[in-house]
């Protein structure tokens, strides 16, 4: 019988740009009750993190909370749809999706992360 386990990894910590994520990931995982990753293991990581760590993550102004529409826009190669306050774009990378992939939340206030350059390399890494 198959069987699929999903849990998260505790103790990373806050990522900073520079930071190599993949060693910093591999050392939470082996200190998991769960045990260190094995063959076939598939890891699920955020966008965010890897933003992070690769340094995309760009000043706003924290007092106006559309100052990141500019970037949503700098970072499209096309305006699919507005409504309200919501764009959805086609992104560098061919993504469509929300406001170019910017996220807001759960960063520094007075900052945004924009997606990764090259998914697949960060991925390899």
């Amino acid at each position: 019988m198959s069987r699929l386990s999903i849990w998260g990894v505790e103790g990373i910590g806050e990522i900073s740009a520079q930071d190599q994520l993949g060693e910093i990931i591999a050392d939470s995982c082996r200190q998991e009750p769960n045990g260190p990753l094995l063959d076939n293991d598939i890891l699920v990581v955020t966008q965010k993190i890897v933003s992070k760590a690769e340094g995309r993550l760009v000043p706003i102004d924290a007092s106006d909370p559309l100052s990141h529409k500019q970037l949503v826009e700098q970072e499209a190669v096309r305006i699919v749809r507005r409504r309200g306050d919501l764009i959805i774009t086609e992104t560098k990378h061919g993504f469509v999706c929300a406001n170019s992939g910017i996220d807001l939340s759960n960063i520094e206030k007075g900052y945004a992360a924009l997606l990764p350059i090259d998914s697949d390399k960060s991925a390899r890494r």
